[in-house]
């Protein structure tokens, strides 16, 4: 398995993008990452899930999420 990106390499990756295009980036993964953490954590009983693979994806989700709600406090300011 490859190492997966970074959480501030993540960040920086998508501030990069355009506001529509980071918005579109953000709403994808909060719907994705979710079903990613519930696919991983079905897969344990069956295959050896490294319990580093569900915190990084949790974490990911923490970040997106956080970055979610700055867009959402800047659109009302």
């Amino acid at each position: 398995m490859s190492k997966p990106i970074s959480n501030a390499a993540f960040k920086r990756m998508i501030l990069q993008e355009s506001a529509e295009k980071q918005q579109e980036i953000i709403s994808r993964q909060l719907r994705i990452l979710p079903r990613m953490i519930m696919d991983e954590v079905a897969r344990m009983p069956q295959l050896p899930t490294s319990p580093k693979v569900i915190k990084d994806l949790e974490s990911k989700l923490k970040l997106v999420q956080s970055m979610w709600t700055d867009i959402l406090v800047a659109r009302h300011v």
